[in-house]
């Protein structure tokens, strides 16, 4: 008779196990990957040619909130709470301050206007005591 046993595993058995999990954990990723980009296709589907754009959302507290939203043309300030949606107010396009830009910065724009530094872009202050290192200035004339 011939006995199945499952202690005494050989070095292959177990390599063949462990790539076997690492198929299966990669099948795992990929699908969560590819059922996370479906779902957000799908409603980015619903919503993207809506006439209803939120402008802004501005928090009160945990579950209230003040909306500005477009609708078409128009623009309302609703409150929003766990229950209860309620306007506020309609604004003119002359009403509403645009602050977010619309231009694309890249991060190297950023990261200058938050960390002061130095122009030659390394980012870096020269310590105290010491003096930036500058080119010397050419005021026209040679010493030839």
């Amino acid at each position: 008779m011939v006995f199945l046993s499952t202690f005494g595993t050989t070095g292959v058995e177990s390599v063949l196990k462990l790539i076997g999990l690492i198929l299966l954990c990669i099948i795992i990723i990929a699908a969560s990957y590819y059922t996370t980009r479906f779902v957000g296709k799908r409603q980015a589907g619903m919503t993207g040619d809506s006439n209803f754009k939120p402008l802004d959302i501005y928090r009160i507290n945990q579950n209230k909130y003040l909306q500005l939203i477009a609708v078409g043309k128009r623009y309302f300030v609703i409150a929003v709470s766990k229950d209860n949606v309620q306007l506020i107010a309609e604004l003119q396009e002359d009403d509403i301050t645009y602050w977010r830009s619309e231009k694309k910065m890249s991060f190297k724009d950023i990261m200058s206007k938050v960390v002061p530094g130095k122009k030659d872009g390394s980012g870096l202050d020269p310590e105290p005591g010491e003096e930036a290192e500058t080119a010397p200035e050419d005021n026209g004339s040679s010493n030839n």
